[in-house]
């Protein structure tokens, strides 16, 4: 090694003129070693890996970059981002799991209580207990992988949903709001069944029509249409002026019409837009102001 920063001396100390796979203690030590002595490899290697830290006596997680025309070996130490990483996972997982046990327990509670319960008004309040419970079973598992999607550790699977199904659950979800603004919701499902990740459509599906809800006026219509190649959600609301299209999908972004209208955290469409791209989907907005918006999901690019 010829010569290291001031940024380098903290890490691995006064080290020019040692040999660098004397210094530097990898776990994916053969990945360099590789690129340092293969003639005709790649101009560029990089890789994440635990480096040791001789003079902070330590492993740190750092991004390893090798410019091999000019010799040059680029460690960025990532390991407080990693930390972070690792933590909001860990207590997503955790918050997830605390509470499915209680609920899954309660859910057993209600049900033996219906079964031995016969009058039918306790029946039936015990049978909306019960739908409550089940939406808020679905909400903490969108909690979980919603939060695993952000954090690039979800993979998306492939699988066969029944289109029908999955509108109705979100739209059940969404019964409140429905009720409370006398919205009719139209739904034109024009496929039964599409091959893909449950959870990245009912979300995608639920953040769509929660803020076509949100954004339209009382007495109106919501149009859901689903076919073999898109899904669309179409609303007949306060729209989103030309100047605010270009932002509308960054985080926590809401047009100055939104934030009076309805309140909100700013982050659906970030979302939507999150898990679109990890699903490969393509989303687009049509959207007059005072008129309305139509969001469509392309499901092949």
């Amino acid at each position: 090694m010829s010569e290291i920063n001031k940024k380098a001396k903290e890490y691995f100390g006064e080290c020019v003129g040692a040999d660098i796979f004397d210094l530097l203690i990898l776990e994916k030590g053969n990945l360099l070693v590789d690129a340092v002595h293969d003639g005709e490899g790649k101009d560029v290697v990089e890789f994440e890996d635990k480096v040791f830290s001789s003079k902070k006596g330590g492993w740190f997680f750092f991004r390893v970059r090798y410019l091999k025309d000019v010799g040059v070996l680029i460690l960025k130490d990532k390991t407080q981002e990693k930390y972070l990483h690792d933590t909001k996972m860990n207590m997503s997982v955790l918050i997830a799991h605390e509470l499915k046990n209680p609920i899954g327990v309660i859910s057993s509670a209600v049900s033996e209580l219906m079964e031995e319960e016969e009058d039918i008004s306790k029946i039936e309040i015990l049978a909306r207990v019960q739908k409550n419970i089940e939406r808020l079973s679905r909400i903490i598992q969108q909690i979980e992988y919603i939060t695993m999607a952000q954090l690039g550790v979800y993979t998306p699977k492939v699988e066969k949903i029944d289109v029908r199904k999955l509108v109705e659950l979100v739209v059940d979800d969404l019964e409140g709001l429905i009720n409370t603004k006398r919205i009719e919701v139209l739904k034109e499902i024009k496929v039964d069944f599409l091959n893909g990740d449950q959870f990245i459509l009912r979300t995608i599906l639920r953040n769509l029509l929660s803020n076509a809800l949100k954004y339209s006026f009382e007495n109106s219509k919501v149009i859901v249409e689903i076919t073999k190649d898109y899904l669309s959600v179409r609303d007949f609301g306060v729209g989103i002026p030309d100047e605010e299209l270009p932002r509308i999908f960054e985080r926590f972004y809401r047009t100055p019409t939104g934030v009076r209208m309805s309140t909100g955290s700013g982050l659906g469409l970030a979302v939507v837009k999150h898990l679109s791209n990890l699903a490969s989907y393509k989303v687009e907005v049509e959207s007059q102001h005072m008129i309305g918006t139509k969001f469509t999901v392309y499901f092949n690019k």
